[in-house]
């Protein structure tokens, strides 16, 4: 095939595989953009429908018991109402009716008869003469008056019957239209009732009778459990506890400006709401206008979010990972609020606690792992607004989870090491407990009167905290982000890749060392993620692997194999070493985090040498930019610009004909300026201040890389030396 047919083919191949990546990326952007949104709209919804459904019964006034009255006026009542005793109160009452059991049985008079027929009929069939006879009627008479008084008392049975019934604190025993109140240990058993008979036994009468007659055979239980009449009198009783304590008249006092709040307080001031609430009686349009109120809260505050998002970090908010943890972080803690608040109705005293026990400071870690501590920060923040609509003290939970959110922020910036948490929780518990020590102060000056059970909520609290180092791996894992942990895992250069790199293209792995080595210490001066950019720069060129020897630093002295080859073709080769590390890094499974150093470390410029020499062969003529362009993008993040800068400063530098300060300081300059000038930065949040702190750097660090070396002398003269030694030395 001809050189120009097979360059043409080359060219229409390139121009319709980068339209077709073209429409792609747009198609892909707007899926994104409308999940995006869907997401955000979705989590307002879930929002507003927590503060509808779960926060319905908040009161009107904020008030906990040992704290003072913080409103600016004394609570008069100004209508009548009962004082509903707390629901714990209630409990209590219930569980002392149902330990106070009554059972009711029914007496069946018909057993005796029946018995003391059968006895007679038995003792005359063994009475084979009047003399017999007239021998077994004082045995006769007593039995039968024993069971008589016996079964008038009633047999409940054998023990195991016994042991079957309810736990009771004494009997009712129904005959007829008559009941009679009896303790629990009078009626007889089979066993008590023959001890009762035995032990009664009249003198001069024979014990031997007693065994020859069977008495026990005649006694027999004549109390019939009647459960359904039991449990209906239990759940009358309970049915009928009050569920007042009082009532407070028109006019009266409820509490006084800067009271404390007691027990008594408390449930006055909660029958005071419940009273009000009840007596709100909303028309559609208030209802309709309450819900929007909520749904309107949430809705702003999410929006802020998105905002804060779409302006400040807009990869985070083109990435649906990024948008799905951060609204669902924001979303979960926001529901478990309400769940906390929503038990604490049940258990006033120290429900309100448990709210404390909740590890905010969670959300702040993650967030600032996986994104940036700014962003944890305004998310935490976001987060705590949307809970504080629901927690009885508003003011003091906004005070003491902002104190906490920037606490975590300060304490813990970068988690690389599981001693770090144990630290930040610790520092979390401490300000919990200084903060809220300072706030009770302020308010009531009595230590002894603060809650204990909130200093217990902050225990869990810290102890909830060190959740965050499987929370971090787990979400790793699940999203697929990269932690510092897994950064300093991809640094060691025992990695397989990177000793493939090594073998395969030894030149590109000393020149990936030391950009790793560059970027970094750049990073470190200018606030960047150190371990990031020099895992980055690690495996930036990893695609030179495929082709290595098409690369300058691993050719072998006078052989290139571009010389064979035209412009274009060899311009293909050099950026098709992008596309490579990319298609490389996926199999073996690198972070998404990482890649993106291997799509942006030559952005979108062109390959110089290779268009240059177009240039000069075709003069008159235009080139197709295309064919000599990397596909980009330009570096978006601190450290992707760290890496794009320190790769063509080190590349470059290999290239100097001598290594003087001028030569050095000149070609860090130039390379500096051009990237500038050329808008590589423009999308990094890299300030011109960072970009001279950064050139500064680079001159220093190249410098002591290519310093010149003292040439050690040689020893011409060693009188210890053989004469052999004295020959090798000269």
């Amino acid at each position: 095939m001809p050189k120009s047919t097979r360059l043409s083919q080359f060219e229409n191949e390139t121009a319709l595989q980068r339209l077709a990546e073209e429409r792609k990326k747009r198609r892909t952007q707007l899926f994104n953009e409308i999940f995006t949104h869907l997401l955000y709209l979705i989590s307002i919804a879930v929002i507003s429908c927590v503060y509808i459904f779960f926060n319905e019964a908040k009161r009107q006034y904020e008030f906990e018991i040992g704290k003072p009255w913080q409103y600016q006026e004394d609570l008069i009542a100004d209508f009548d109402f009962p004082i509903y005793k707390l629901p714990s109160e209630v409990e209590k009452e219930r569980k002392e009716y149902l330990e106070h059991t009554v059972l009711y049985f029914e007496m069946d008079s018909t057993i005796v008869e029946n018995q003391t027929a059968q006895l007679k009929n038995y003792i005359e069939t063994i009475s084979t003469s009047p003399q017999k006879a007239k021998e077994w009627e004082p045995y006769t008479n007593y039995i039968c008056k024993a069971l008589n008084e016996i079964y008038a008392v009633g047999i409940l049975g054998n023990d195991t019957i016994m042991r079957q019934l309810p736990q009771a604190d004494h009997l009712v025993i129904m005959r007829g239209n008559f009941s009679k109140n009896r303790n629990v240990d009078e009626p007889y058993t089979q066993k008590s009732a023959y001890d009762y008979i035995k032990k009664n036994w009249p003198l001069g009468l024979d014990t031997l009778h007693l065994q020859t007659l069977g008495v026990i055979n005649y006694l027999q239980s004549n109390l019939i459990y009647d459960k359904n009449l039991t449990e209906q009198v239990q759940n009358d009783k309970v049915n009928s506890i009050l569920l007042t304590s009082g009532m407070v008249q028109k006019g009266e006092l409820i509490i006084g400006k800067g009271e404390i709040v007691t027990e008594k307080h408390y449930k006055i001031l909660s029958s005071y709401s419940r009273e009000i609430e009840d007596q709100r009686e909303l028309s559609t349009q208030k209802k309709v206008f309450l819900i929007l109120g909520k749904v309107l809260l949430a809705t702003i505050l999410i929006s802020l979010f998105y905002l804060y998002l779409r302006m400040f970090r807009r990869k985070q908010f083109d990435s649906k990972r990024y948008t799905i943890l951060s609204l669902l972080l924001i979303c979960s803690f926001v529901v478990l609020t309400a769940i906390c608040i929503d038990l604490a109705s049940t258990y006033s005293r120290v429900g309100y606690a448990l709210v404390y026990a909740i590890p905010y400071a969670l959300l702040p870690i993650i967030i600032s792992t996986f994104i940036d501590t700014r962003t944890g920060l305004f998310s935490h923040l976001i987060t705590m607004l949307l809970c504080s609509f629901m927690v009885p003290s508003t003011f003091e939970f906004i005070l003491l989870q902002i104190a906490i959110g920037m606490v975590t922020i300060i304490s813990l910036k970068d988690v690389a090491q599981r001693s770090q948490l144990l630290q930040t929780a610790a520092i979390v518990f401490l300000t919990y407990c200084l903060v809220y020590l300072g706030y009770g102060l302020t308010l009531d000056g009595n230590i002894l009167k603060m809650s204990r059970s909130m200093y217990l909520a902050f225990v869990v609290n810290g102890g909830l905290l060190l959740l965050a180092y499987p929370l971090i791996f787990i979400v790793e894992k699940v999203f697929k982000f990269t932690s510092n942990v897994t950064l300093i895992e991809l640094s060691n250069i025992n990695s397989p890749l990177l000793r493939r790199l090594s073998e395969t293209a030894p030149g590109t792995f000393q020149h990936s060392l030391q950009v790793s080595n560059l970027a970094s210490a750049i990073a470190n001066k200018v606030g960047g993620n150190a371990l990031m950019a020099r895992a980055g720069a690690l495996y930036h060129d990893i695609g030179k692997i495929k082709n290595p020897a098409f690369f300058t630093e691993n050719q072998a002295k006078g052989i290139n194999p571009h010389d064979k080859l035209e412009p274009e073709e060899s311009a293909s080769i050099i950026i098709k070493h992008v596309s490579d590390g990319i298609q490389l890094a996926k199999m073996e499974k690198l972070p998404r985090s990482i890649i993106e150093f291997i799509e942006t470390h030559h952005g979108k410029g062109k390959v110089r040498f290779f268009y240059n020499t177009w240039v000069n062969n075709h003069p008159g003529q235009h080139p197709d930019d295309a064919i000599f362009t990397y596909s980009g993008p330009n570096p978006y993040t601190k450290e992707l610009g760290i890496v794009m800068l320190c790769d063509s400063v080190e590349a470059a530098s290999r290239s100097l004909p001598t290594y003087t300060e001028e030569n050095i300081d000149n070609l860090v300059e130039n390379i500096t300026n051009t990237l500038v000038s050329e808008h590589y930065f423009d999308n990094t949040p890299l300030t011109l201040k960072q970009i001279t702190l950064a050139k500064g750097i680079l001159k220093e660090k190249l410098k002591n890389i290519y310093h010149t070396r003292i040439a050690y002398p040689e020893l011409k003269n060693n009188p210890d030396a053989g004469d052999g030694e004295r020959e090798k030395n000269v």
